[in-house]
Formats: C-alpha cells, structure tokens, sequence
C-alpha cells in the first residue's frame, strides 16, 4: 500500500473504526482510543512535543511552569477520565508517536455556540510528522464529530506556528477569532480556528 493510502478496519476501540496507515516495510502508525491507564504514555508524549514546539522560543522557567500545571500526571488523569474529552493516540511499530485530544460539552476550553467538537490538542513526535498522521487524526476527528452529531469543529493554534496553521487551512479551517495562550509567565496568542464537519467525507 502506498504513503497516500489508508483503510478503516473494524475495531471496538473508537466509534467502531481506527486507521491503519502502511508506510514501507516496517512502519504501520495505529491511532487508537486512550485508556486510562495510558496517562503515563499521554505524559510522555505531551512534554516531548511541546518542548520541540516551544522550548527555542520561551524560557525554561515559564516551559517549566507550563508543564507542571497542564501536564502533571494528576492533571492529565483527570483529563483522561473526563466523559466530555476523548483522547486517541498513534503508534508506530508499536512505539507512541503523537495524540490528539478532543473535547465536548463542558470540556471545551471556552464556551462556543452551537454544536461544536473541539480539537484542543494535535501533537506529534518531530520524528514522526510529515508522513500523513496529523491528517489521520484530523480525519478521525471529523468521523468523532459526525458520530456525534457535531456540525463545527474549532481550535486554538499558536499565532506563530505557520506549520501548523497552514495544515489546518489545508484541512479546511478558517479563523474566526483569537484568545490569550498563557505559557508560564507570558501572555502568547492564539488564532481560533473553524471547519464544518461536513468539509470532510
């Protein structure tokens, strides 16, 4: 199977479907629904990647902070165990790559109007981008939100990560608006960003 192509196989492990994506010989990223007891592996995977993001660009006091109150292991359990959010992690051999948290309800991170699903985090492992995974979770997102019967999905992005927003745009988001991003002891900003569910078939 080639890097473009992916099949669905029947599983129990989210909303009856996760990805199979065949890349080479030896390379076979799975995304599958985290457990709770998967809080460690969340951990891991959430300081590993924010710092590649960020640590250049914010000291290592405020990076410190940062990750002492989001990603704490207390934190995240409590994330993991919330109704309202939805957790699903890629790996590849075996090995987690990346994850992406979805939120909706009372776990969106602000309140929105309409019938909404939230992407709150994308995050995958330098070594493991450009290979197709951020567009299978973002495609699994969408299949989450139709599942649920959501029309729009939002996100939060950093104002300076053009990587990330051009991806989004490429998925077919479009800003609507902005909100502070706070990282330690420094005020950032984030470009709210929006695509109709039905963008994706």
């Amino acid at each position: 199977m080639s890097e473009q192509q992916a099949r669905f196989i029947t599983s129990g492990s989210l909303y009856g479907l996760h990805w199979e994506i065949t890349k080479g010989v030896d390379a076979m990223p799975m995304i599958e629904m985290a457990q709770s007891t998967d809080v460690n592996t969340i951990r891991d995977l959430s300081i590993a990647t924010f710092a590649e993001t960020f640590a250049s660009l914010n000291t290592e006091e405020d990076m410190e902070q940062y990750n002492e109150r989001h990603f704490s292991t207390d934190e995240l359990q409590r994330e993991i165990d919330n109704p309202d959010s939805t957790f699903v992690v890629a790996k590849v051999d075996g090995v987690p790559a990346g994850y992406m948290k979805v939120n909706v309800g009372d776990a969106q991170t602000e309140e929105m109007l309409g019938n909404r699903m939230e992407v709150q985090r994308l995050y995958i492992l330098r070594q493991y981008k450009r290979n197709g995974l951020g567009t299978r979770f973002m495609h699994t997102a969408f299949d989450m939100a139709r599942a649920q019967g959501k029309s729009v999905i939002w996100l939060g992005v950093w104002e300076h990560n053009d990587a990330a927003i051009a991806f989004y745009k490429r998925m077919g988001f479009v800003q609507f608006g902005s909100h502070d991003f706070v990282l330690g002891d420094d005020r950032q900003t984030d470009l709210l960003m929006e695509a109709a569910v039905d963008r994706l078939v």
